[in-house]
């Protein structure tokens, strides 16, 4: 997946790259708030994020995967039940790692 310089990630289509570039601020909020919640909770699943944030999951699940691929959190290795009976990830806090904009 490319990365603009502000490293939000988007597909390799025109569509996806204009939207990872409009109001860039903003969706670098979406990515500092979910931070803080990890700091604070250690260990979430993209739906708490999601209800704790009061964001649909398709705004924070792109944020997770951003924190997740500059190793910020990482897969804990352990599952839940999700809300459509699924298993879901449950992801951890690395606080020894940091994050860069």
């Amino acid at each position: 997946m490319p990365y603009n310089q502000s490293k939000i990630g988007y597909q390799q289509n025109r569509s996806s790259k204009q939207a990872a570039n409009f109001n860039k601020d903003g969706k670098l909020t979406i990515r500092h708030q979910v931070l803080e919640l990890f700091k604070e909770h250690g260990e979430l699943t993209n739906e708490q994020v999601s209800q704790l944030l009061n964001r649909p999951e398709i705004s924070v699940q792109p944020r997770i995967s951003e924190l997740k691929n500059t190793g910020i959190i990482h897969d804990s290795g352990r599952k839940a039940m999700g809300k459509w009976g699924t298993s879901i990830t449950i992801w951890s806090y690395d606080e020894k790692a940091t994050i860069t904009r």
